[in-house]
């Protein structure tokens, strides 16, 4: 009898370890998962308001951009202004309209809705929010030392859009604290399917959910106060995700043997939680996009102005001034190259660089390309040889592969020497590829770098090529061109004293 019972109290007991020990490791799982949520919605809030402080920043930059563009000058054109604002546009395309009022609110300028020009700009928009070309604008006013007023109009989603939020399934409504929670904006993406009005938030949404509230030093024009953002977001990864929890809790009451059951299960919260990591890192990634992206608009006056002084539009210069007003042009250039070599490199970094195809003549591309360097070679007084096929048809993004072709034919310009240098050029092609060929006699590469120099910031380690300098991004982000085009390219060099041979292959799309 004593046997019998020993026989089903030892497996009862080890049932209700089993059970115990399940029951305890859920509770531990499901508050872990609580805090994960809690952190992940912490850090999304944290890097949501560090977004809209460097967006700020932005139009503070914007604003304080246009305030010394007129105070120097005593009296700027309308067409200085048109050639200042269409660089503002170009390094900011989220904007909607630039005005300048009169102590009157008369518009004197108005870039790019130059029709409101001579209006009253009140009288236009009395109402908020205001509707300029059928998008809703916030209007942020910024005074000028002559009773003048700057006045952005930026969308609502300026701050804060849809491309932020690293989620296929998410609710925001962006609402005013001023006129009683007035909704300012708001959209609902489910999967690639949007809707912008009527959004509407269930109780368990509503609590996993963030709040986002800043209160921003931009003063509204039409509102008469300074603008408080309050931000309601809900996305799917902000729910605690107890599923793995309550699976595990049923299997362990079940079974025994779970042990492997429960490996997989962890493993695959880890395995989710790491890829929710990965998008809060896919923020920050877009956050340094957005800061490199600022690093434009301080380039737009030096080069507006610049381009106004060399037109003589000001005046008649002498040849010394128009040798130093290239100069600035030349290195805000240069620079303005730099930051966008660094855009494509963390675009390519995100996998947002994306082509516009177009069917193009790859031998016109190559010949464009060749004809803009030829001051350059001309002044260098090297020999440029040529063996270009005529009308190789590519399927192709033409911007892209000019991009990737300058910055072959900019290296090689630059490591061969003045008046013995020379650079062959080809072009040839089958019925499947096209491949284009730079050859120079410069300096060479030693053949244990060649496969490095298509990595991101390396530099030839070499003392005779150092003093070229270079950031180590153009070949590395022509690389990433040539690659989402399907193709390849790779360099050979016989070593240092040498010369180099650059080599791109394109596949032929009808």
């Amino acid at each position: 009898m004593t046997t019998s019972k020993s026989r089903y109290l030892f497996p009862l007991l080890i049932g209700l370890g089993i059970i115990f020990g399940t029951v305890v490791v859920y509770l531990q799982i499901h508050e872990y998962e609580k805090q994960l949520s809690q952190s992940y919605k912490n850090e999304i809030s944290r890097i949501f308001e560090e977004i809209i402080d460097r967006r700020e920043g932005r139009l503070q930059t914007i604003s304080n951009s246009i305030i010394g563009f007129f105070e120097g000058s005593k009296e700027v054109t309308p067409y200085e202004f048109e050639v200042f604002s269409t660089r503002l546009f170009d390094a900011n395309s989220e904007l909607v309209n630039i005005s300048i009022l009169d102590d009157n609110k008369t518009i004197l300028y108005s870039t790019p809705h130059s029709e409101m020009i001579g209006k009253n700009f009140d009288v236009l928009f009395p109402s908020h929010p205001t509707q300029i070309n059928g998008i809703n604008t916030m209007n942020l006013e910024f005074n000028m030392s002559d009773l003048r007023k700057i006045i952005v109009s930026v969308p609502f989603d300026y701050f804060i859009s849809s491309d932020t939020i690293p989620s296929q399934t998410f609710k925001l409504i962006l609402s005013s604290p001023l006129d009683n929670d007035l909704r300012l904006y708001e959209i609902f993406v489910n999967n690639g399917v949007i809707n912008t009005s009527n959004v509407e938030f269930s109780e368990k949404e509503l609590k996993n959910s963030i709040d986002v509230n800043v209160k921003t030093e931009l003063y509204g024009h039409t509102i008469k106060k300074e603008y408080v953002l309050k931000y309601l977001i809900w996305t799917e990864i902000f729910e605690p995700n107890n599923t793995f929890a309550n699976l595990f809790l049923i299997i362990g009451v079940i079974a025994s043997g779970i042990i492997p059951i429960m490996i997989y299960i962890s493993n695959s919260v880890l395995s989710k939680k790491n890829t929710e990591l990965e998008q809060i890192k896919k923020s920050k990634d877009e956050f340094v996009t957005m800061i490199i992206h600022d690093l434009k608009n301080p380039l737009v006056p030096i080069l507006s102005v610049s381009d106004i002084l060399l037109s003589n539009m000001l005046g008649d210069l002498n040849s010394k001034q128009v040798d130093r007003i290239k100069m600035i042009k030349s290195s805000a250039m240069s620079l303005q190259n730099l930051i966008q070599d660094l855009l494509d490199s963390q675009k390519a970094e995100l996998g947002k660089l994306h082509l516009n195809l177009s069917k193009n003549n790859l031998s016109e591309i190559l010949q464009n390309t060749l004809n803009k360097f030829k001051m350059d070679m001309d002044k260098k007084e090297i020999l440029v040889e040529t063996n270009i096929v005529n009308d190789v048809s590519c399927i192709c993004d033409k911007i892209r592969i000019e991009q990737v072709i300058s910055n072959l034919l900019l290296n090689s310009l630059d490591f061969v020497s003045e008046k013995i240098g020379k650079i062959s050029v080809s072009l040839e092609s089958n019925n499947h590829t096209a491949k284009i060929t730079i050859r120079d006699n410069g300096l060479g590469i030693e053949k244990d770098q060649l496969d490095k120099l298509f990595v991101k910031f390396y530099q030839i380690k070499n003392n005779t090529i150092r003093h070229y300098g270079g950031s180590g991004l153009g070949l590395a982000v022509s690389n990433e061109i040539v690659a989402l085009h399907g193709g390849k390219i790779w360099a050979e060099s016989d070593g240092i004293g040498k010369g180099s041979t650059f080599f791109i292959e394109l596949p032929l799309k009808e």
